[in-house]
């Protein structure tokens, strides 16, 4: 099998590792202080968590071609990810 750019999952899988380095890269070089900078570069993490679950279930699970579905699962996954990021500053905050 021959790997191609024009390739949809190649190009998902790309993202995908990108958006992993860019996420860790985002935990080791997160500032100690002041308090705020740790909470935001949590919610920049939980973004980029966010935007790798969209290509997933987009690309890998074939949501890109069923549009009902894919608003569907984006409204549920969109809700989950603004639930995690409140109760992630809610943590932070205590």
């Amino acid at each position: 099998m021959k790997l191609s750019w024009s390739d949809p999952l190649v190009r998902a899988w790309v993202a995908l590792m990108a958006l992993s380095l860019a996420a860790t890269a985002v935990a080791i070089l997160r500032p100690q202080s002041p308090a705020w900078a740790g909470t935001a570069a949590g919610a920049v993490i939980l973004g980029f968590a966010w935007l790798k679950a969209r290509i997933i279930l987009n690309r890998y699970l074939g949501l890109a071609f069923v549009p009902a579905a894919r608003r569907a699962f984006g409204a549920g996954l969109g809700g989950f990810a603004v639930a995690a990021l409140v109760l992630y500053a809610l943590g932070q905050a205590g």
